[in-house]
């Protein structure tokens, strides 16, 4: 059940309530925990939620994706002053809703190659999570339009589908690649063939609504009388207790302490465990509030120390990417436009609405990003280092957030004196080197923590992205292009050397949203290690954390799907645990 907190409100000072186990985020992670934990209905779970229900009517349109962002279901998270960019801020749009981040997300269904799980496996001491391991459960995610195969499985919760529509200038960027000699690419989840190549992305929905871990995996547990999900809530900080239990956990985690909307406190007890799922930003802030973490920065704040974990808050990495926008020469009648040119007379079209509504179909269903690729910049790399994104909107970058006007396409999609019609390719660093940090920066889990990206300390970053603009002009260039392709509007034609181009990059990098590592998994005997292959927190017992921040290297392509394999292994190990103390 899903519980009004305006009504829990009232009685939040007089309860304290049981609970078999207590998660912590209703996003990627904590909505598949949820319905995994209780499938048997003998455990009772609650899943708590910062932020609101996912009624808003544009979480489920695709083309409403702009909307999102900036808006009451984003936490709007702002970095540090960045020294590689000039003392810039970036902005990192979270979920604040039901659903996380993938509610708010350009649906893009990516769980990089193979080799990244080696990686995890060879590199940070993730055993048993190598690609043999994880390929059941991504498959048990799935529920695969196209229909089972060794690496695609069907009837799991979550639709993956192909896009019902694809803008024209989406089909040209196809052939433009495909004329210049590039490498197609129909399948970037295929394990048995390499990533790299050009092709139309598969997306999170269903009969063309976004489908998010809410939809899929929380709303089946819905009618489940062991489930209460509670929205509005924050969570303060984590209950632990000296333990008694043995082993090498001196602490055990008993509950967590929550203020509701009226600031009324509850402490809330887990009779099995605890289990963060608040993603990169908050599972890190929620631990070190509770006295996990660097000993140093904890004391600064006067917080007690309870677990001295130095790789709490470290190790953050996210995809870094910069844009090129054209605009265009715009052949076409005014009818056919709104479906090639995205903006408010798309969503206002009888045409394009019925289409949506009655068939699932039309250009409401675009994710805004449907076509691209996987490439490499230098022949001698393992893996593809860029990826590229088409998008058929004129974007600008964002001066003031940097995240291109991807952040604010609301606006310009309702303002159309002032937006030409044209596209946009973005080049993305699709296997990050540079590393990043989260902090608290109060003592109040009501301020945001301090994000220090740290985007181009490593040099392979900027010259990926360098590369990739260059790219882009290559095959915008091609005679596919000539009916649509207009000025060069970003970073403009006169921008031709690498100096240049590096210099409108620090300038103008944005987010592609994939923010991961920040309490990363790795053997217990690593220092930088804050859970173990079984998720559970160093020196803690019935503490887990189980979302993208235990991720310890970012996959090629975005982070929604690994996070949601990585519940779903979770998962199991919760209900073994849980089969071993019964």
């Amino acid at each position: 059940m899903v519980v009004d907190t305006q009504s829990f409100q009232r009685t939040a000072k007089l309860n304290t309530r049981d609970f078999d186990y207590v998660i912590v985020g209703a996003g990627a992670a904590g909505c598949v925990l949820a319905n995994r934990l209780s499938e048997d209905g003998k455990k009772s779970v609650l899943l708590l939620e910062a932020g609101k229900g996912d009624d808003k009517l544009y979480i489920h349109i695709p083309l409403g994706f702009p909307y999102l962002c900036g808006s009451d279901v984003d936490w709007r998270y702002t970095s540090e002053p960045e020294d590689k960019l000039d003392g810039r801020r970036l902005y990192f749009p979270r979920g604040k809703v039901l659903g996380g981040s993938h509610a708010i997300s350009v649906m893009l269904y990516h769980r990089g190659s193979a080799r990244d799980y080696e990686v995890w496996e060879d590199e940070f001491g993730a055993d048993g999570w190598g690609p043999k391991d994880v390929l059941p459960y991504f498959k048990k995610t799935e529920d695969q339009e196209r229909g089972p195969s060794t690496f695609h499985g069907v009837g799991g919760p979550l639709r993956v589908s192909d896009l019902r529509f694809v803008n024209p200038m989406a089909t040209s960027f196809l052939k433009a690649c495909k004329k210049m000699g590039l490498k197609e690419n129909k399948d970037f989840n295929d394990w048995s063939v390499d990533q790299e190549g050009f092709g139309t992305f598969q997306v999170t929905q269903r009969d063309g609504s976004r489908e998010t871990p809410s939809t899929s995996y929380l709303r089946a547990a819905w009618g489940r009388k062991n489930v209460t999900v509670e929205t509005g809530v924050t969570v303060e900080k984590i209950e632990l207790e000296e333990s008694d239990l043995g082993g090498d956990s001196p602490y055990v985690a008993t509950g967590v302490t929550v203020i509701n909307k009226n600031g009324y406190r509850e402490q809330i007890r887990a009779r099995h465990e605890v289990i963060l799922a608040g993603g990169a930003f908050a599972s890190p802030q929620l631990l070190m509030l509770s006295g996990i973490g660097p000993a140093e920065d904890l004391q600064s704040l006067g917080i007690p120390v309870k677990v001295d974990l130095d790789g709490v808050g470290q190790n953050l990495q996210d995809h870094a990417s910069a844009l090129i926008s054209y605009s265009s020469k715009d052949p076409m009648n005014d009818k056919k436009k709104n479906r090639v040119f995205y903006s408010e007379e798309t969503g206002r079209s009888l045409r394009n609405l019925a289409e949506y509504f009655v068939l699932g179909g039309g250009p409401l269903t675009s994710n805004m990003c449907e076509a691209g690729g996987f490439f490499r910049t230098d022949p001698e790399y393992e893996s593809p280092d860029l990826q590229l994104r088409f998008v058929p909107f004129y974007s600008e970058p964002d001066p003031y957030f940097s995240m291109g006007d991807f952040a604010s396409a609301g606006n310009y999609l309702t303002n159309k004196a002032n937006r030409p019609a044209g596209f946009t390719v973005q080049s993305v660093t699709a296997r990050p080197h540079s590393i990043g940090s989260v902090s608290l920066s109060s003592t109040d889990v009501r301020q945001a923590p301090a994000i220090n990206a740290n985007w181009l300390s490593d040099d392979r970053d900027l010259k990926t992205i360098v590369e990739g603009l260059k790219t882009i002009r290559k095959i915008v260039a091609m005679p596919e292009f000539e009916n649509y392709r207009g000025d060069e509007a970003y970073p403009g034609g006169d921008k031709v050397s690498d100096e240049d181009l590096a210099a409108y990059v620090k300038e103008s990098c944005h987010t592609a949203n994939a923010l991961i590592g920040t309490c990363r998994m790795g053997r217990t005997s690593d220092p930088e290690a804050v859970v173990d292959t079984k998720l559970r927190v160093k020196g803690v017992s019935r503490l887990r954390v189980i979302d993208s921040s235990v991720i310890p290297k970012l996959p090629g392509g975005q982070a929604g799907a690994p996070t949601m394999m990585i519940a779903e292994k979770g998962a199991e190990m919760l209900l073994d645990a849980y089969d071993r103390r019964s």
